[in-house]
């Protein structure tokens, strides 16, 4: 069952919604501005835990800097420079994260939402120049919980013209509880045995290397914080992790992305996901802003693992493709599956 209620309005006069999902004792929120997961309530050993960083009001979505809990799009993670070529022709996009592109504006939308049955269902009409991107795009994300509790979401997407499309969810999350501080004790498993590395603006240099013998290594559980310091220009350069890690398997197939765990709750959460790529990050740029409850939230306070393809792939051909052409129907699948160990 799903619930609705009024939430409030944006600066500029948009009504906004938050949405309740409860099954399998779960219980997800979500606001159809930006597709914000603002609350993931999981059992922990005294009681129930909200395991994922947000806001107390609408006001604080709106002036994040940070895309607590948001659905990313049209193209998540970075473009070097903010610019690529399709077709022969270049495209200027939006200049948000240092030189580069970032993320873009669908977290900052209010997007008209469908409860049916157990799904709510969000769509986004993306105009062609949106964010600097050529064509029209209809996307659709399910947001689900099965009987078991687990998290479905669910990217959809089709277009009128060749265009770059890459979704993903931006939870940040703490299995101590939203605001507790440092995740630096959390462990964390990928199921990767390559990984991206990127420059000093955080751009995929085209590589795709072993994870043997280096600080990204987490195909055994660590905790996160083991190697986080260690004399690496990957981990210097970007203040930790903020990496793209190449998952084991085949693409398109839902497979074992992630698996973390606080042994002070006993909270595992694992991540299955349909995409090729998966960004762990440590939460490095978090500004100190107010989060829910007045708790302030500090670098490395919480970890996202954000399912995706391989960041900056319109301008590497040697990752896998992300251009969407007309007739083609993008569809990925990530799910989120919370336990106690």
């Amino acid at each position: 069952m799903i619930t609705k209620e009024y939430y409030g309005k944006t600066q500029d006069g948009r009504e906004v919604h938050q949405y309740t999902l409860a099954r399998g004792g779960v219980t997800v929120r979500a606001l159809d501005y930006g597709g914000r997961i603002t609350q993931i309530l999981v059992p922990g050993r005294s009681g129930p835990v909200d395991i994922v960083l947000g806001y107390d009001d609408l006001a604080g979505y709106e002036a994040d800097p940070s895309h607590l809990g948001a659905y990313v799009g049209r193209v998540a993670n970075r473009v070097e420079n903010a610019r690529f070529t399709l077709n022969g022709q270049e495209y200027q996009l939006a200049v948000n994260n240092g030189p580069n592109f970032c993320h873009g504006s669908w977290d900052r939308q209010v997007m008209p939402a469908e409860i049916e049955g157990d799904t709510l269902l969000l769509r986004w009409h993306s105009p062609d120049g949106e964010d600097g991107f050529p064509g029209t795009v209809e996307a659709e994300m399910r947001y689900s919980l099965d009987e078991t509790g687990a998290l479905t979401l669910d990217y959809r997407a089709v277009t009128d013209a060749d265009t770059p499309v890459n979704l993903t969810n931006h939870s940040y999350f703490n299995l101590a509880g939203a605001g507790s501080g440092s995740v630096l004790e959390q462990f964390v498993q990928l199921h990767a045995s390559k990984f991206t590395p990127a420059n000093e603006v955080s751009c995929p240099t085209g590589e795709v290397l072993p994870v043997a013998g280096t600080p990204m290594d987490f195909t055994a559980a660590k905790p996160i914080g083991r190697d986080i310091n260690a004399e690496y220009d990957q981990l210097r350069w970007a203040g930790g992790f903020d990496h793209n890690w190449c998952i084991d398997g085949a693409a398109g197939t839902l497979r074992p992305a992630a698996w973390a765990w606080c042994e002070a709750t006993g909270i595992t959460l694992t991540c299955e996901t349909t995409q090729p790529g998966i960004q762990f990050y440590s939460g490095n740029y978090l500004k100190g802003q107010t989060g829910k409850g007045g708790a302030l939230y500090h670098p490395r306070d919480a970890f996202c693992l954000e399912t995706q393809h391989y960041p900056c792939a319109v301008n590497r051909p040697e990752f896998p493709s992300i251009i969407l052409h007309p007739g083609e129907a993008y569809h990925e699948v990530t799910v989120y599956r919370f336990g106690r160990k």
